[in-house]
């Protein structure tokens, strides 16, 4: 089971993850994963991105490196998935 954690993202990079999800095939959490990015671009101030575990792994994998913004994207990602205190081992 994952938990709920948060990736600090600016818009350039919010708006390529969300240009991914559009671009990819269904996945679980697809919907949540658009609905949360949505609802920081919205936002008038930058925010942190609240996703759970599971689906932030689903995207970073999704993620096809073209060029230097995608592979500085994915790169985050993995970071932060890696640093999250409550992964499970």
């Amino acid at each position: 089971m994952s938990g709920v954690m948060s990736v600090e993202l600016t818009r350039t990079e919010l708006v390529a993850l969300r240009e991914t999800i559009e671009l990819t095939p269904l996945f679980e959490g697809r919907t949540q994963a658009r609905d949360a990015i949505r609802e920081v671009l919205r936002a008038r101030q930058p925010s942190l991105l609240w996703i759970e575990q599971s689906i932030l792994a689903a995207l970073a994998r999704r993620i096809v490196p073209i060029d230097v913004s995608t592979v500085a994207l994915r790169s985050k990602l993995n970071r932060a998935l890696q640093c999250d205190p409550h992964r499970d081992a």
